[in-house]
């Protein structure tokens, strides 16, 4: 049900536009409208983008936090059992962050790429992303940050000009390069061309000596074969073992859900030399996670497998290879350029300041919102 409906006049530009704001909070409310997202999505120009909304809403990170998603409406009379994509302009999916297990009012899309968290046409999402986080602000939030696919050309101070109050928040934008993906082209040969000499070497050089030495074999549907105990027997023996909980999603999301996938290289004894999976759609391969096995660097199994998926995803069809969270192999100087844009506001509070005294005590190393609110070379403005 929705959990909130509130009205309020976008000071964005030029046109004071009426919009209303919708908020539904939880997985479940969420899921039972994402045919409605997906649709939007596909209207904004992010095809794709909530196809897999049930596997991020429940990552072992976002399961920590909890839920919304804030729908901005065209109209103040939407109805959720008949609500259509074209009924809205925009939707941006956001997750509180919990302490001891309450509400910290500290939001955010948890989404660093930009990608799936924020659905509004381009040249909009700018404005969408500003109304939306100053609409939590105005209900109580600490600390809001928004992030999405795009670049920041925009002339940031309008966004926030005609706020209500005394200049008692504070807000920064930044543009960062995200670059994860590789284009495909017809053949192995054209796609590798467009990498460095040494990386083309590489993933040629070490597919033969694996094949020659090892007798290795690439196997591209791994998702109706492999079994538990082999991934619990490949986990313990990999180079960068993960916990029990991450394994058994990875493992119960591979089988259940549609559109994920498993590839692999493995030895004549069929024993696993590496596994690689992610999700497809709409062309574009997404690559979640890799394990490969220890004791064998001198055959690179990470790029050893690397050397078969190119292959194999051109033999399918795909047209794009995306590394989510990005990967430390050289393939990544053939990224293309791809821009996300971050909103961050925050109130001018103790609860603020503790938090960034905190952050700087301590530096986070995997919290992309703390590690922004302590960034010496951002410059933050009053509104």
């Amino acid at each position: 049900m929705l959990s909130t409906s509130h009205e309020v006049k976008d000071l964005l530009g030029n046109d004071l536009d009426t919009v209303h704001f919708f908020v539904l909070r939880g997985r479940a409310a969420i899921l039972r409208i994402q045919p409605v997202l997906v649709r939007l999505s596909s209207l904004c120009e992010q095809t794709g983008a909530m196809d897999y909304l049930e596997y991020f809403l429940t990552g072992p990170d976002n399961l920590k936090k909890i839920p919304y998603l804030v729908l901005v409406g065209k109209r103040s009379d939407l109805n959720l059992t008949e609500l259509r994509a074209e009924d809205l302009k925009g939707a941006v999916l956001v997750y509180e962050y919990k302490v001891l297990g309450m509400p910290s009012r500290v939001f955010t899309t948890s989404d660093f790429n930009g990608s799936r968290a924020v659905i509004a046409p381009p040249t909009e999402r700018t404005k969408i992303s500003a109304s939306v986080g100053r609409y939590l602000m105005a209900h109580s939030a600490q600390v809001v940050m928004l992030s999405y696919a795009g670049e920041g050309n925009e002339k940031w101070s309008e966004c926030f000009d005609g706020s209500e109050g005394d200049k008692k928040r504070l807000w920064t934008t930044q543009t960062r390069e995200v670059g994860a993906t590789i284009v495909l082209e017809k053949t192995g040969d054209e796609t590798l061309a467009a990498m460095g000499k040494h990386t083309r070497r590489n993933l040629r050089y070490y597919r033969r000596k694996a094949e020659a030495e090892l007798g290795c074999t690439f196997e591209g549907d791994v998702k109706s074969v492999l079994n538990k105990a082999q991934l619990i027997e490949l986990n313990a023996a990999s180079t960068h073992p993960v916990s029990e909980v991450v394994l058994e999603r990875r493992y119960r999301t591979m089988k259940e859900l549609d559109g994920l996938f498993c590839v692999g290289v493995k030895t004549p004894d069929g024993q696993w030399m590496g596994l690689l999976g992610g999700r497809r759609h709409h062309g574009v391969s997404e690559i979640d996670w890799q394990m490969n096995r220890g004791g064998l660097e001198k055959y690179s199994v990470g790029t050893v497998i690397r050397a078969y998926l190119i292959e194999h995803e051109i033999a399918i069809g795909t047209d794009r290879l995306f590394f989510e969270g990005g990967t430390p192999h050289s393939m990544r100087n053939a990224f293309i350029s791809e821009k996300a844009v971050d909103i961050v506001v925050a109130q001018r509070s103790l609860f603020v300041s503790l938090l960034r005294r905190l952050a700087h005590w301590s530096p986070p190393k995997n919290n992309f919102l703390l590690q922004t609110l302590v960034d010496p070379a951002l410059r933050w403005e009053l509104h």
